[in-house]
């Protein structure tokens, strides 16, 4: 890992041939422009590819949302979840977007290593080669130890981290996700010596936390929340500008403990490309939908997300920007 002096502060129509009505009627008859056909669509179940592990952040982010589409029936089909891990997410996007291309059946879910990956060299496929469909939320991320961890507080991590050069670990979902940008640029602000051990989604980073086969890990609070109620785990520090509300008022940011990171990653759904513009606008009016129910903005609020509503065209946008932001961050931390 290349180190330098790093400063962080840190989403229908199958094109219908219009039917010519060549009529016999009288020349002095006034022609009647055709009818266009109803849309079918969708007239199959859909498919919703985690590209990452079940249980993790991506996984309970799409599960939670199909629940909500099928619970107020804003499909008229069903939504499949199909788990595939593997190269950060590569292997699942790289499915999507081309053996899916022009297919509005397949969709997927976003996180930090849909840009990270493409811009490091290790994924395929871009954010460029996918349909936006809509972006809901941004989730932030919390520093994590097991509940009987010596480490009380962030500083007794540093200290302990600077006393034992190479021996401290920490768990985050894959290589080039925010987790690890936020692990590097933490290391590199602390001077620390640290190793960072790479998982295909939360769920296992979770395992690891709780059999302290990692020192500590990073974590969003959906991942989390259910470990911190039953108190198996505790939150040394949170990546937002401010403290957190509810019950996590008292977890304090890193940046008022002396470390400028600030950063979250962005959740929505994509499409493979190639698709028509009347299925981007159902899908997109199916997920808007469901984000505007009760449900989906408790699950929102309990796991402290912050609401980032964008339809397609605002998503697609944001997309570029967020990947000039990667392209920044990864080339200060030595990606």
């Amino acid at each position: 890992m290349k180190k330098s002096t790093r400063w962080i502060t840190i989403v229908m129509v199958c094109l219908f041939a219009l039917t010519a009505m060549v009529g016999c009627s009288s020349p002095a008859a006034t022609p009647t422009a055709p009818a266009e056909p109803e849309s079918t669509f969708p007239e199959k179940p859909f498919e919703m590819m985690v590209p990452m592990g079940a249980g993790g952040g991506s996984d309970v982010f799409v599960r939670t949302l199909v629940k909500v589409i099928e619970d107020n029936k804003f499909s008229p089909q069903p939504i499949v979840v199909v788990n595939k891990p593997g190269g950060s997410g590569s292997i699942g996007w790289s499915i999507v977007a081309n053996d899916h291309k022009g297919d509005p059946y397949e969709l997927s879910t976003v996180s930090s290593s849909f840009y990270t990956g493409p811009l490091s060299g290790k994924s395929p496929v871009s954010y460029k080669d996918f349909t936006h469909i809509a972006a809901l939320c941004v989730d932030p991320n919390l520093i994590l130890v097991a509940a009987d961890s010596k480490y009380q507080t962030l500083d007794d991590l540093v200290q302990d981290a600077k006393a034992n050069a190479g021996k401290v670990s920490a768990g985050g979902s894959s290589g080039l996700s925010v987790d690890a940008i936020i692990f590097y640029a933490f290391e590199d602000l602390a001077g620390m010596d640290m190793k960072y051990v790479p998982f295909e989604g939360g769920g296992e980073v979770m395992t690891a936390i709780l059999g302290q086969h990692t020192s500590w890990g990073i974590l969003g609070p959906s991942e989390a929340a259910a470990q911190l109620e039953a108190g198996k785990v505790r939150a040394l520090a949170v990546t937002t500008e401010e403290r957190l509300g509810g019950d996590l008022k008292d977890i304090p940011t890193m940046k008022e403990q002396g470390y400028d990171i600030v950063m979250a990653q962005t959740r929505g759904i994509v499409a493979p490309s190639g698709i028509s513009d009347d299925e981007v606008k159902f899908l997109e009016d199916m997920v808007l939908k469901a984000a505007a129910t009760p449900e989906w903005k408790k699950f929102v609020a309990d796991n402290f997300m912050e609401e980032t509503l964008m339809n397609a065209a605002e998503f697609t946008a944001a997309s570029e920007r967020i990947n000039n932001m990667f392209a920044k961050y990864l080339d200060k931390v030595g990606q």
